[in-house]
């Protein structure tokens, strides 16, 4: 859990950008920080029953970064 604590808080640490906009939105660095634990989370419970292995592994990591970019698009314009 203090993998995902402390990737939440780096997220809100970084500054705002180009958008304007004075602080982060907290859902982002939440979701985020979420990841992170779960990633953690299911890489030491592979690592505990001696599944872990680098295919394994790195299952794990690409969906939640196939997940994560699936979640951070934008969504198009709708169409009419």
């Amino acid at each position: 859990m203090c993998s995902g604590a402390v990737a939440a808080a780096l997220v809100l640490s970084l500054p705002a950008g180009a958008s304007g906009r004075r602080q982060r939105a907290a859902a982002p660095a939440l979701r985020r920080g979420i990841e992170v634990t779960a990633i953690v989370g299911l890489l030491l419970l592979l690592r505990v029953v001696d599944g872990l292995t680098v295919i394994t592994g790195g299952f794990i990591v690409i969906g939640f970064l196939v997940a994560e970019a699936i979640l951070s698009a934008r969504p198009s314009r709708a169409s009419r």
